[in-house]
């Protein structure tokens, strides 16, 4: 696998300005600790971490630019698996909308997808409020640590064949994570089935998840939705780009993805049972 060009902190502030804010938003409590995302960032990169990827929300409210959510991504040497690496995610902002988070993600060469996730090993949260750097580090050494459970994780679901009506349950239920009015969503669950190059031709479970989670992240699905006229009309279904949604999604994803292969196991272990 190809290492990743590491990114400067001049370069990361260029992308996510938010990264780079030196003081909190005005208003905060006197009990709030201000920590620099770059010297969250600082301290990773001293422990091995190299960051090679940096995006930010958008705001609405003005008084908010400059502190929104921000998010790095960070690689290290060794975590590379079978087309696959395993990332850590540095999730921030400085405008008390968050903690930091620290999740573990994997990255997948041939789309460059980053799946977030959502088991406990994998998740830490630091709160600016008598921030620890030792602690901070130590759960980076953890996600680092869980590389070959989470390897492991991947190699398990592409093993696992799934059958039509499976498949079609699945992107039903992923369906149902994104949408809240299932009857006036702009695409059918099927849709979410969608591969968009020939390396995602499989009916394996994690062929089937980065299949559904690049619809639903990347958007630039054809679909319909009605009009304040009442009439439908074409649309075509848009990214992810808030950050806050992103993280959900792609965890709740990943959890889905689990209970899958959970259920897959036990009817297998049933059914050898039974033979």
């Amino acid at each position: 696998m190809t290492a990743p060009t590491h990114l400067t902190n001049d370069q990361i502030v260029d992308i996510a300005p938010a990264a780079g804010s030196l003081q909190p938003i005005n208003g905060v409590s006197e009990r709030y600790s201000f920590v620099p995302t770059l010297t969250a960032i600082d301290l990773l990169r001293d422990s091995g971490w190299f960051p090679v990827h940096a995006q930010q929300s958008s705001v609405r409210n003005t008084k908010r630019e400059g502190y929104q959510r921000h998010m790095i991504r960070f690689a290290k040497n060794g975590l590379a698996f079978d087309g696959e690496r395993v990332d850590l995610m540095l999730y921030n902002s400085h405008d008390c909308g968050c903690a930091f988070k620290l999740i573990a993600s994997v990255w997948r060469q041939i789309c460059g997808n980053g799946l977030m996730v959502a088991s406990e090993f994998a998740n830490f949260s630091h709160k600016h409020i008598g921030f620890n750097p030792d602690d901070f580090i130590h759960s980076a050494g953890e996600i680092a640590s869980s590389a070959g459970t989470i390897a492991d994780q991947v190699d398990d679901m592409k093993v696992i064949e799934m059958t039509p009506d499976e498949r079609n349950i699945f992107a039903m239920s992923a369906h149902n994570l994104v949408y809240d009015d299932l009857d006036n969503a702009p695409v059918l669950p099927d849709q979410l089935l969608s591969e968009r190059r020939y390396d995602d031709k499989g009916n394996d479970l994690w062929t089937t998840f980065n299949v559904i989670q690049e619809n639903i992240m990347r958007g630039g699905l054809k679909g319909r939705t009605r009009g304040s006229n009442g009439r439908l009309r074409r649309t075509t279904t848009r990214p992810v780009k808030a950050l806050e949604r992103n993280v959900k999604l792609n965890q709740a994803l990943w959890y889905l993805t689990e209970k899958m292969a959970e259920l897959k196991q036990t009817s297998f272990e049933n059914n050898a049972v039974n033979v």
